[in-house]
């Protein structure tokens, strides 16, 4: 690569980073998995859910356990360290007999070993795009996204085809090969290249100042933006785990019909990580999240009339643009963050503010219980109100570094 334009390089380590987190993304396929293991096993419902839950969690343990490598290791070890566990997890996984096996094959290897290689993809690759720092973020997040709509089907095929453990037995060499190949161009550029690219526009120009964790945590923004990113993400969730049985059980749609809403959906998803990308680089990190969360009470409250009124075009319409935002959410979590807190301890900061992939799944799992119990999704609009409510009054609270 030492004779490739640098104009040309940024955007071969930028093709390789969506490679690696469209592979990286196919776990979240999870639902097509559920059948076929239940079947074979005779597990419950909760227990297989149980697996995705804690896979969401280690996650988040594996985007600080990068962090916390970052001091010491170059990224590209990381993200091949992490290649290697991922691989082991899925080939691990053919390998199961009991439900604890699963956990820590698929929940604990798995979800820690994406977290780990996804950090440290999203850490190095737009700091070779200064100028488009939320597009090339908007790129990579839109690829991670897009693994279940692209590769789930591959993975059916596979699954009717081969069973599940083959399929899963695949996954794990195709991931290591690609993953640790391609983990060798996860990198930062070295001074002279980072001099060398493309100035940013002012609007995205990141902090002068870069901050320390501990720092980090001492702001109040910090604060702010994590209960943002949190509300916001729980809208997005909610929408994503309970739209398709509320239209197939409360409003009669057929579920072939709800099941192209919930692609429709995702693509929405997918291309609203890209847009809002492009829009944070023309105005700016904070007047991104201000944008994205006065809509998003919009449209939250035109969802639930649709919902009350049982007008199906329109509430399939606010379900997309519900999704379009969370899209856009995820994809300037990081820019963010970098634009708050500076490029030096990025992969330690956004650990901590990861954090929140915890905490955002909780309101779809309130929902749930809430919808068992009543047998309506009503209660669900009222949390959706609250939390599009509350990250619009911090969004608006927070403030840009100085």
């Amino acid at each position: 690569m030492k004779h490739i334009p640098l104009s040309v390089k940024r955007y071969l380590y930028l093709l390789n980073g969506v490679l690696l987190l469209l592979l990286l993304g196919v776990g979240y396929a999870w639902s097509i998995f559920v059948g076929p293991l239940e079947a074979w096993f005779g597990w419950s419902r909760t227990e297989t859910s149980l697996a995705f839950t804690l896979n969401i969690i280690f996650f988040a343990v594996g985007v600080i356990c990068c962090g916390i490598l970052s001091k010491y290791f170059h990224y590209q070890r990381i993200a091949q360290l992490a290649g290697l566990l991922l691989a082991g997890g899925f080939l691990l996984t053919t390998r199961v007999t009991e439900i604890w096996q699963l956990y820590l094959t698929y929940s604990v290897l798995c979800g820690a070993s994406v977290g780990m290689c996804y950090s440290a993809v999203i850490s190095t690759i737009p700091l070779w795009f200064r100028d488009r720092s939320g597009f090339a973020t908007g790129i990579l997040i839109m690829g991670y996204a897009l693994s279940t709509t692209l590769l789930g089907p591959v993975c059916q095929t596979l699954l009717s085809s081969l069973g599940w453990q083959t399929t899963f037995f695949i996954l794990g060499i195709v991931d290591l090969i690609i993953i640790v190949l391609g983990g060798c161009f996860v990198r930062m550029p070295k001074a002279k290249e980072f001099e060398a690219l493309p100035a940013p526009s002012m609007a995205s120009v990141r902090s002068t100042r870069n901050v320390p964790t501990k720092e980090m945590l001492k702001s109040p923004t910090f604060y702010f933006i994590f209960v943002y990113i949190v509300t916001l993400g729980s809208v997005g969730l909610a929408v994503i785990n309970h739209i398709s049985p509320l239209l197939t059980g409360e409003l009669g749609m057929a579920a072939a019909a709800a099941a192209m809403v919930v692609s429709i959906g995702s693509l929405f998803n997918g291309f609203g990580r890209l847009i809002i990308g492009v829009i944070f680089d023309k105005i700016g990190g904070i007047a991104t999240t201000r944008l994205l969360s006065t809509v998003n009470v919009a449209v939250v409250l035109l969802m639930y009339l649709a919902y009350r009124s049982q007008y199906l075009p329109a509430l399939i319409i606010l379900v997309c643009a519900a999704l379009f935002i969370f899209g856009g959410n995820s994809s300037t979590i990081p820019s963010v963050t970098r634009g708050l807190y500076g490029d030096e301890h990025f992969a330690s900061n956004y650990s901590i503010i990861m954090l929140n992939s915890v905490f955002s799944p909780i309101t779809a799992s309130i929902v749930g219980v809430l919808q068992e119990r009543t047998g309506s999704y009503e209660y669900m609009f009222y949390l959706l109100v609250f939390c599009a409510v509350s990250s619009t009054i911090c969004a608006w609270s927070a403030r840009e570094s100085k």
